[in-house]
């Protein structure tokens, strides 16, 4: 069979208002597959929301339905091509950390910053800063946490840290200790709270080893009281 024709009848079955993407055509030559997809949006069959992701209208008695707002931000996160993940005030929400609702959502790529207008939703686009499995997205959404713990809204560093230490004294041995290796790549700060989180719940191999990383004459800015970090001066918390 064809390519043209795989990807005729590929857009024939899909669900009207969904989206694709050239990879999601079930056939290997993906450059032949692009060039059908073209011709059909060409002739109105398919639409196009940006570069390669498509859709076919559902018609319905009053118009066309285009995907929705939260359909069109998930195609960003499942992307092959940025292997992607949801970071910033909307996935601290979901971490428990705030209540606030952002109208800006955060995605961190492998690829450059950027900003996107989806509906009525900013999408901005930052590098990441390490490589994760699908399982450890949720890993390294708490080291995004604690990087931005002054900006998190509707919240304080004092509470934020207090719920974190609550979470990671929760989470498996090896999941603290890819925590610790994934801190590696964030900022001396972050690592700091990271490490005297994990002194207050009892993991002091993970501590020391974020505490050996650290410059020792360097202080870092932190408004955490006495009572959810012991060791302020032993972190250089000031």
């Amino acid at each position: 069979m064809s390519v043209a024709k795989i990807t005729r009848d590929f857009v024939t079955n899909i669900e009207g208002a969904k989206l694709f993407t050239y990879d999601d055509i079930p056939c290997l030559n993906k450059t032949s597959a692009a060039i059908e997809l073209s011709r059909l949006f060409k002739k109105g069959i398919i639409k196009k929301i940006s570069k390669g992701k498509f859709y076919k209208p559902k018609i319905r008695v009053f118009g066309e339905v285009a995907p929705n707002t939260n359909d069109k931000i998930k195609s960003y996160l499942k992307s092959d091509e940025t292997n992607s993940y949801e970071t910033g005030a909307n996935s601290f929400r979901k971490l428990g950390l705030t209540t606030q609702v952002s109208n800006e959502t955060v995605i961190a790529t492998n690829g450059i910053y950027r900003k996107v207008k989806i509906d009525n939703i900013n999408l901005k686009f930052i590098p990441k800063r390490v490589d994760v499995n699908d399982d450890e997205i949720y890993l390294v959404q708490i080291l995004d946490a604690i990087k931005d713990i002054n900006k998190i809204p509707a919240t304080t560093p004092n509470e934020v840290v207090k719920y974190l230490k609550e979470i990671i004294k929760k989470e498996s041995l090896e999941n603290q200790n890819k925590l610790t290796k994934f801190a590696l790549k964030y900022t001396p700060r972050t690592r700091a709270v990271l490490g005297a989180i994990f002194k207050e719940i009892g993991n002091k191999n993970c501590a020391y080893e974020l505490k050996s990383t650290l410059n020792p004459m360097t202080n870092y800015k932190l408004k955490i009281e006495e009572d959810v970090i012991k060791d302020r001066k032993y972190w250089n918390f000031i």
